[in-house]
């Protein structure tokens, strides 16, 4: 190695090549810049959105801002430009220190790597806040539209009841007069039921306002769509025949009323509505639950409740004498005085059947016998009693005899006067309380003393109804006609 270091040729020759290997290093790094450095390009975004941040929405309520977009004009390498999206450009307002009133705020930014802002208009926003209000406004519906013909609207039910939150900024919340529902009918003839009716804020005027933040935003709505309707009394009338030896003691029905449903012409009419119970089903004494029907009569569309329940109580009939029962005078014409002069004591003795607990319980006060003299001319005359008994009490009588008093009709100004009273009786205590009458009697219908007096008790037997129009009523009182048998008794009207 020596011997070629020490030659003087060889280090020529190596001189030469690391002089050319220099020379090639210096002029690499020497070229030109324009061929190595990349074109830098710039690009204009429009519309750039303004993102809100640090916002206390429990606490303010913001005004749109001024502008909601801005401009940006960025700088950057072609590639960089072309291939990032719009969506990496971001600009912000920063709102966790703003206080009501207007607050006047720069704009924060953020562009993708390798681009540069060159200019953003606008650089700052103008924001304006209050703060927030709440206050509660009932919750009412608006129906638009009509239900099916001859059908009508009930009262709504909306859930949940009460009251509806309104949030806005004070001058915008003392705008706001209703919180309201809407609902669309269009010929309806079933409940409207809407799970989900979404709340609007009115004012005045009737103009949503818009930026109203309601709790809750919906509420469920159930209208009633339905007939006319109206309630009457439930009365109960009798179809079939009890045994011989029966007589109702008690009946009740478990409602006292029902709901028809109907055109307006039929309900007009409608008083009450009586629900017919078969005394054919009951084949001995005691207490039986009867289920009975309801069934519409003509023009009525339905009924509520559909069936009712009906508890009938019976017994073997008995017989009770009761002496001294008083005779009442009515319907004397003016200047006529009326006197009693058969019986002299001016009452009866009536034989009345019925179930025991009844008669146990019945005394003259609760019997009415009325002679009416209305349209009688002065003079002596023969007049039909009316007999007014409590319900389930028949008047015992043989068939064709009437109950008769006679009566002197004179003129007031001529007449002494005389006692009306009745006579005291040993056998009901003495002297008795004239009870009123009821308003159905139960014999002597005629008032022309020219008349021939009629019965209702023709036709014998125990005071069980008979299947006819009339009917006796849970409050207690019953035709004069509701019950015949074949014991030579005439039946009594019920009182109360």
């Amino acid at each position: 190695m020596n011997k070629w270091m020490n030659n003087n040729n060889f280090n020529k020759i190596l001189a030469l090549a690391l002089g050319i290997i220099l020379w090639a290093m210096v002029h690499a790094d020497t070229a030109p810049v324009s061929q190595t450095t990349p074109r830098m390009e710039t690009k204009t975004i429009e519309n750039v959105k303004i993102e809100m941040t640090g916002f206390d929405e429990d606490k303010y309520v913001m005004e749109p801002l001024d502008v909601d977009s801005v401009r940006m004009e960025v700088r950057g390498k072609k590639s960089d430009l072309i291939y990032k999206f719009s969506d990496s450009y971001k600009v912000t307002v920063d709102l966790s220190k703003v206080k009501p009133g207007n607050n006047r705020l720069p704009l924060s930014y953020s562009l993708p790597n390798g681009v540069t802002l060159e200019s953003l208009t606008p650089d700052e926003v103008n924001v304006h806040v209050e703060l927030r209000n709440t206050k509660a406004f009932p919750i009412t519906l608006l129906t638009k539209g009509t239900p099916a013909q001859g059908y009508q609207l009930g009262t709504p039910v909306i859930q949940p009841t009460g009251e509806a939150e309104v949030t806005l900024a004070a001058s915008e919340l003392s705008k706001v007069a209703k919180v309201q529902g809407t609902v669309e009918l269009d010929g309806d003839s079933e409940t409207f039921k809407e799970k989900r009716m979404k709340l609007f804020a009115y004012d005045s005027n009737g103009s949503e306002i818009k930026d109203a933040v309601i709790k809750p935003a919906y509420v469920s709505v159930e209208i009633p769509i339905t007939l006319p309707f109206k309630s009457v009394p439930l009365e109960i009338g009798y179809t079939g025949q009890l045994p011989d030896s029966l007589v109702l003691s008690q009946v009740k029905a478990d409602q006292t009323s029902v709901t028809v449903y109907g055109q307006k012409e039929a309900l007009a009419t409608l008083t009450a509505y009586e629900a017919t119970v078969n005394l054919s089903q009951i084949k001995s004494a005691g207490t039986e639950q009867l289920k009975v029907e309801l069934v519409p009569p003509t023009g009525i569309d339905k009924i509520e409740p559909g069936k009712v329940n009906v508890t009938v109580k019976t017994s073997e009939n008995a017989e009770r004498t009761l002496a001294g029962v008083p005779i009442k005078l009515e319907g004397a014409a003016a200047g006529l005085k009326a006197i009693i002069t058969d019986p002299a004591d001016q009452t009866l003795s009536l034989t009345v059947s019925g179930a025991p607990d009844l008669l146990n319980q019945l005394n003259v006060d609760k019997i009415s016998v009325v002679a009416d003299v209305g349209n009688l001319t002065a003079g002596t005359h023969d007049v039909t009693l009316q007999v007014s008994l409590p319900k389930f009490i028949a008047l015992k009588q043989p068939a064709g005899q009437q109950l008769k008093a006679t009566v002197q009709l004179q003129d007031s100004s001529s007449t002494p006067e005389v006692s009306t009273e009745p006579s005291q009786d040993s056998s009901t205590g003495g002297a008795q309380n004239t009870p009123e009458p009821s308003a159905e009697p139960v014999i002597g219908e005629g008032k022309d003393p020219g008349d021939q007096p009629t019965h209702s008790g023709d036709t014998a037997g125990t005071p069980t109804p008979t299947p006819t129009e009339q009917h006796s009523d849970n409050s207690g009182s019953t035709n004069g006609n509701a019950g015949t048998g074949s014991n030579g008794e005439a039946t009594g009207t019920g009182g109360t």
